[in-house]
């Protein structure tokens, strides 16, 4: 599937449909804010609506006040979107169904004036169901050819409403709607010549139910920039876009078929003929234990779910697999496909549109199977937010409970229920991850009686209207075997106030990020000896701000397999530039070791996808990692989850003390305003920089104001960089500073100590240099003070062994204090060592001062060049040849060329 194409569609779509309906409003009277000046105003009257000096039936009235308080509730911009994706839903769909010949092809044009044949069949009398009114308004425009648009409009409005499979998985649209269709959407290179003409999309993609999800993403991908671009905290409206992200196909049926498929297999071992069909199963190390397998009897009581089901991509793989399960066991094609969307899956989004979406995609998947699905006789069980008991226009809430339970129900269940409609309220931000506290005995009452309206024909509206609270009641109380996701991912830092008050009180170990929320959320949802699998960020898997998170896995649950992807997993078009692992748990104890794929350096999804089959079936070194014990990662400071990490280097971890044992990590000061407290060294006079002071109060005796300042920098060993650049105010030992209340004072005891530092933000490799006497230090400048060894600690700092060692700490670009000296301390007593470190440090020092950006440059090197230079390059030209040749030889000086700047940087070179 070609993804650039079905981006570039779905993108200009989003746009052209906006711009036409901002056209559109703009026509009916409304400015760009949403306000209508009172003599733009339609007029209800006798027989019908005068609005612009023109007569107009009495429902355009209607449809006219229906826009206008929609603007008013939620402004302008969000009818824009509402519309333009409302359309763009329902012509894509009706597309997609004619090319799976599941409808007539009605949008396509009849002549070259490009009249759509619904249109066309209208004007010879064929409508399609309708209103009796809504017909009389159609064989009305009908009389006018230029009024195409308008007839248009109407006609594909009541064809959604006749259509089973439309109008059951998008419902009936907003009366207003259709006046918002935009009058440019029949002309030339406009949205409907797009569709009917568009090289964007294939048939072959057309029969592919993946298509839904890649349109829906890339349609809200400038909603989503837009909502990201804006920083903060996300909204209950922005969090859909904010957080939908489209799965790889190939990592979804990994997850799909090793914890569906497995758990088939374990009660089915002597089934063959699917698992070879299954190209990411990964096979078991040992078999389970009876008490670690998921035993059920029929296939009907296998419950899978996606709580954060997107537009369906999971729960269509999920269908799949099951679909080839019930044939295989002799079902009908019918009977295979209703037992799925009844007893199989559940699917649950807090966005409506994708729940639409993903409703539609199982349901066209449905009908590739077996037609007779076409008029939606059977619906998937897809889920969404309810809308909020509102007791100020609802009825009495307790009333309303006697109403549903047919008096029943009990005043201690009524209060149960209070609690979850309560919380309800919230569901737009919370959505899969509310809590509904109910007893064994009160969820079977719910159960018992939502089933029992559901076979009813007739029943209250009331009833009608609050069937989906109660049948999200029961989804996210249910006991799943299986559950599959791709969560949102969201820190906590863009958590609304409502979402992170939530998360904080019922998901501490993961309120770090909604993913790791929703990490929780699976084990509280499984039942046991379930499993479930995600793909998510990889930062849990080494944080400290996860370390509760990964504990708790570790010691109550089983890791079974891992896919470690690392970066560029999803496609370059999503725009997602996380790091990424996949991995399958089960609620479960068990001694058996996992097995891990490392895929971190595939270059992209498709070379990755090519290194796990290869190590599937190859085992392929430094990729595969079979029978991994989940004790090791808690013989790690932290229990991160290093898997690759062998025997002689978990030995190094447990045999040695850390690195904090035997020197003193600190922070240093936040200014809060460097504008006001920081200067370039060259910015100040010199007379007034104190350098080279030893302790704090000499340097407050100085009276001097400005003093050296280490604020990190960038790569650089053993000496200098920004290290050397900056300067703090610190005039009377701080006294401005320390009285400016947002400043953070961290750590004074070891200022203008000589000591190491290092930058807190790496970049792939961990590096340390020398801090001289005389130097503050802030929070990016993070120092140690050994009290001996100092520089054999910097050498060991700026080793190959400690690159290791702390990369299996914390594989990202950040270098935490507390993470950087968990590392194990290899203490040796090695002069070699510190000679060698203590050349180091001149031989940078040196490099450094010949920058004009140091204290100390003197001159430029290329001046410092001489004919002693000159000399000195020859006789280690001599030396070199002797050593490499054990022959001598004399090299003969020809003039120097002081004149010459090539020459003079060819023997700096040298040099």
């Amino acid at each position: 599937m070609d993804t650039n194409r079905i981006k570039r569609f779905a993108t200009e779509a989003r746009n052209i449909l906006k711009a036409g309906i901002a056209a559109k409003i703009t026509t009916l009277g409304f400015n760009k804010k949403g306000n209508v000046a009172e003599e733009h105003r339609p007029q209800l009257m006798q027989g019908g609506t005068l609005w612009n000096g023109q007569f107009y039936t009495e429902g355009f009235y209607h449809q006219w006040m229906s826009l206008y308080n929609r603007i008013q509730q939620k402004g302008i911009n969000e009818v824009y979107e509402e519309a333009a994706y409302t359309w763009f839903n329902r012509l894509c769909a009706i597309r997609i169904l004619q090319k799976n010949n599941l409808c007539s092809p009605v949008l396509q044009y009849a002549d070259a004036a490009r009249t759509p044949i619904i249109v066309d069949e209208a004007r010879q009398g064929h409508l399609p169901q309708m209103k009796e009114d809504i017909r009389q308004r159609i064989v009305e425009l009908l009389d006018d050819d230029t009024k195409v648009t308008e007839q248009f409009a109407l006609l594909i409005t009541a064809w959604c409403h006749d259509n089973p499979i439309l109008n059951q998985c998008f419902g009936s649209m907003a009366d207003y709607t259709e006046l918002l269709l935009p009058n440019d959407i029949l002309a030339k290179g406009k949205f409907m010549d797009m569709l009917n003409h568009t090289e964007f999309i294939t048939d072959e993609e057309f029969q592919s139910p993946e298509l839904i999800g890649w349109l829906y993403q890339f349609y809200i991908s400038e909603r989503k920039d837009e909502v990201f671009a804006k920083k903060g905290k996300f909204e209950a409206d922005e969090i859909p876009a904010a957080t939908q992200i489209f799965t790889p196909n190939w990592i979804v049926k990994y997850m799909v078929q090793n914890t569906v498929g497995r758990i088939y297999l374990d009660n089915n071992p002597y089934e063959t003929t699917l698992q070879k069909k299954w190209r990411y199963l990964v096979n078991q190390t040992e078999k389970p234990t009876p008490e670690n397998l998921l035993k059920y009897n029929e296939l009907t009581d296998l419950k899978v779910a996606d709580l954060a089901c997107g537009s369906g991509h999971i729960l269509n793989e999920c269908f799949d697999l099951f679909y080839d399960l019930y044939i295989a066991e002799g079902y009908g094609r019918g009977e295979a496909i209703e037992n799925i969307f009844r007893h199989n899956l559940t699917g649950i989004d807090l966005d409506n549109r994708a729940k639409q979406l993903a409703t539609f995609a199982l349901l066209l998947k449905a009908c590739q199977k077996d037609s007779s699905f076409a008029d939606a006789h059977c619906l998937p069980n897809i889920l969404t937010m309810p809308k909020p008991w509102n007791e100020e226009t609802d009825e009495n809430l307790n009333d309303f409970l006697s109403l549903y339970f047919q008096g029943e129900n009990t005043s201690s269940q009524n209060e149960e229920l209070a609690a979850c409609f309560e919380l309800m309220h919230n569901a737009d931000s919370l959505g899969s991850i509310m809590k509904f506290d109910i007893s064994d005995s009160t969820r079977l009452l719910v159960k018992q009686t939502t089933d029992y309206w559901c076979n009813q024909e007739i029943m209250p509206d009331a009833v009608r209207l609050q069937l989906p609270a109660f049948e999200l009641i029961l989804a996210l109380t249910e006991k799943y075997d299986a559950l599959v996701m791709n969560p949102p991912y969201m820190g906590g830092g863009n958590m609304n106030e409502v979402l992170s008050k939530y998360v904080k009180a019922n998901y501490e170990e993961g309120k770090g990020d909604l993913f790791s929320t929703f990490m929780l959320l699976a084990i509280d949802r499984l039942a046991d000896n379930g499993k479930y699998s995600m793909i998510n960020m990889q930062s849990w898997m080494f944080l400290s701000s996860f370390e509760k998170l990964r504990t708790s896995l570790l010691k109550n649950y089983h890791i079974e397999n891992m896919l470690h992807l690392g970066p560029r997993t999803f496609d370059e078009l999503s725009g997602e530039v996380v790091q990424n692992t996949s991995f399958v748990v089960a609620k479960n104890k068990s001694d058996e070791g996992g097995v891990y794929f490392r895929l971190v350096d595939g270059k992209n999804c498709a070379e990755k996808k090519d290194m796990f089959l290869q190590a599937l079936q190859e085992h392929t070194a430094k990729v595969y990692y079979p029978n991994v014990p989940q004790s090791n990662f808690e013989k790690i400071p932290g229990c991160p989850i290093g898997y690759w990490v062998s025997p002689n280097i978990l030995k190094i971890f447990t045999s040695n003390l850390a690195l904090s044992a035997v020197c003193s990590p600190t922070q240093g000061l936040a200014t809060a305003d460097n504008a006001r407290f920081l200067r370039s060294w060259f910015e100040v006079s010199r007379s007034r920089i104190g350098f080279g002071f030893e302790n704090a109060a000499s340097a407050a005796r100085s009276r001097l104001k400005w003093f050296p300042y280490n604020k990190g920098g960038d790569v650089r060993r053993w000496y200098g960089l920004s290290l050397s650049e900056n300067i703090i105010d610190w005039y009377n030992d701080g006294e401005i500073l320390k009285s400016f209340k947002p400043a953070v004072i961290r750590n004074p005891g070891y200022y203008f100590t000589d000591g190491i530092t290092f930058p807190r933000i790496g970049s792939n490799l961990f590096y340390a240099r020398i801090l001289q006497p005389g130097f503050i230090f802030d929070c990016n400048g993070p120092s140690c003070f050994p009290q001996e060894k100092k520089e054999y600690i910097l050498g060991f700092l700026n080793s190959k062994v400690m690159q290791q060692l702390l990369f299996i700490l914390c594989p990202t670009l950040s270098f935490q204090i507390g993470d950087s000296f968990k590392v194990p301390y290899i203490g040796k007593n090695n002069d070699y060592i510190n000679h060698c470190v203590q050349q180091n440090i001149n031989i940078s020092k040196q490099d450094w001062d010949n920058h004009e950006t140091s204290w100390d440059f003197e001159t430029n090197p290329l001046l410092a060049v001489n004919e002693n230079t000159y000399i000195d390059n020859i006789r280690h030209e001599e030396k070199l040849h002797e050593k490499e040749t054990d022959k001598h030889i004399c090299i003969n000086p020809a003039a120097p060329q002081l004149g010459s700047l090539k020459w003079r940087m060819e023997q700096y070179k040298t040099k």
